[in-house]
């Protein structure tokens, strides 16, 4: 009788638990209860490190292909992981599960810029240390590496260069690599090379198809922008390649948005461009010779003129092999310098084209990707919408918090949105911005807190979620807490309690 008695009891209260609790609405917010934070508010930024387990691509101990091996590693909070990663894959010391990634030489990044991200392609520079690896060997190395960064899903072709030139397939560096692709199944990275074998020995008739990086001019002469696509070539002669990728960049943009169409440039040129070897076995150029009214139809797309040599530069170094640069005459005039005008990085710096040849360097200022933000779209509700920003920013907590304060741009994907932030706002009301794992610590100022008291209850709310929402879109970050003053007391304005954890909510976002 007594057993029964706890069973019943038992039962009862399982009844009040939330085992049998109505499912939150997906319109309703999100936040955690208010505890004592676990951490204190942050003065200046700690962007720290998050310590989490990676898959690196590596030779098996066993059968040397390729294969997956799990490691823990330190990543940066605030930056792309891909450099901190390859590092660890190039020094990774063979064990019982798998070899040295090359035994026949050393893998290093170029210092300074090795590896570009945009667009969901990632363009990894090497040291010319790489080029004692046979080409066989470097190609199931740009493998290794194409599946090792293809486990963030924002990158999703990956380009191999060596001390800024493309390697190509042969040792001749005549035949292209393209974008990789990821492909981890077992014996891969052998049966690509294989079905390469025709491309390597130049047997290309009727032509071949290629993944490739094409850079495209970002709206308002802001920089470029990366897409990767399949382009076809008729053959393997640098001549007629690189009219194929100027073919492909007037052609346009098929997953970016609102980026100027590329005048037929091609049609532009007073012939085909000529193959120029540097002295000093320094590699290739593509000389290209453009007609006069090249500017006035640049103007009339609303392209500067500095962002086009950009768009073009990026373009064919990074597919052409042994390509270092181009050399560009407009009419009569050699180009030999820039002044980028409205560029995100760098606006109004003399750029000075060394023997007026152009080289990847001269434009990496000019590489940007896409940040998400959220403002009001005027129904009470939040609008998403990306914007191009300098791609080495895309993780900075501060500089995309920064972007919500300047409110919406006219380049953004998504017109007719409303700011959410008071306009008396500046940046150095972000006292400090830290994180902590999966959660993202933000300290504004007591004067900034005092502006939010005049927010009616929609505008405290989507100024919350939009934070909120924004951060939350950075990798790895999945709430936020905020502190004014250093303090996590009363409210933002009338309604939302300061303590406690936000979680992203996607019910106040339009669909």
């Amino acid at each position: 009788m007594k057993k029964r008695r706890v069973a019943i009891l038992l039962a009862l209260l399982m009844g009040f638990t939330g085992c049998s609790s109505v499912p939150i609405r997906d319109t309703a917010i999100v936040t955690l209860p208010p505890v004592d934070p676990p951490f204190p508010a942050p003065v200046g930024d700690q962007s720290g490190e998050i310590t989490q387990r990676i898959a690196l691509s590596l030779p098996g101990a066993v059968t040397g292909q390729l294969t997956l091996v799990s490691d823990r590693l330190a990543l940066p909070a605030t930056r792309h992981p891909a450099e901190t990663v390859l590092t660890r894959l190039f020094s990774f010391q063979a064990n019982e599960q798998a070899r040295a990634l090359s035994e026949n030489g050393t893998l290093e990044l170029m210092s300074g810029r090795g590896v570009e991200l945009s667009g969901g392609t990632a363009v990894v520079n090497l040291s010319a240390s790489a080029l004692s690896l046979s080409s066989q060997d470097l190609f199931r190395s740009g493998m290794a590496i194409t599946n090792t960064l293809s486990q963030w899903g924002d990158i999703r072709y990956v380009n191999i260069l060596v001390n800024d030139q493309h390697p190509g397939l042969d040792p001749a560096a005549t035949v292209p690599l393209g974008s990789l692709v990821s492909d981890t199944t077992p014996g891969a990275a052998a049966r690509l090379w294989e079905a390469r074998g025709s491309q390597r020995t130049g047997n290309v008739q009727g032509g071949f198809s290629l993944a490739t990086t094409l850079y495209f001019p970002a709206p308002a002469g802001r920089g470029v922008l990366a897409e990767g696509r399949t382009v076809s070539f008729p053959d393997t002669n640098l001549s007629s390649m690189a009219m194929s990728l100027l073919d492909a960049l007037s052609a346009g943009a098929g997953t970016l948005p609102g980026v100027p169409r590329v005048p037929d440039l091609n049609d532009l040129l007073i012939s085909n461009p000529l193959v120029e070897e540097l002295p000093g076995a320094q590699g290739r150029v593509i000389f290209l010779s453009f007609e006069e009214n090249t500017n006035e139809r640049l103007i009339s797309a609303g392209i500067p003129r500095s962002v086009m040599l950009a768009s073009i530069c990026l373009t064919l170094t990074t597919f052409l092999p042994g390509v270092a640069g181009i050399r560009v005459r407009i009419g009569t005039e050699m180009i030999s310098a820039v002044v980028p005008a409205g560029i995100l990085e760098g606006a109004g710096q003399e750029i000075v084209f060394l023997d007026q040849v152009m080289r990847r360097t001269d434009f990496l200022r000019f590489l940007l990707d896409y940040c998400t933000l959220y403002f009001a779209d005027g129904s009470g509700t939040l609008g998403t919408t990306r914007r191009a920003i300098p791609y080495h920013q895309t993780r900075n907590p501060r500089y995309v918090l920064n972007e919500l304060l300047s409110g919406p741009e006219y380049t953004d994907t998504t017109p007719g949105l409303s700011p959410i932030l008071p306009e008396s706002l500046k940046d150095a009301d972000w006292l400090g911005i830290a994180r902590h794992n999966g959660t993202l610590a933000v300290n504004i100022s007591g004067t900034a807190g005092e502006t939010f008291k005049s927010l009616n209850e929609v505008q405290e709310r989507l100024m919350v979620y939009g934070m909120v929402n924004t951060m939350a879109s950075l990798d790895g970050i999945g709430m936020v807490q905020f502190f004014i003053g250093g303090k996590q007391d009363g409210r933002f304005a009338a309604n939302i309690d300061l303590a406690g954890s936000f979680l992203p909510s996607v019910g106040i976002v339009a669909r």
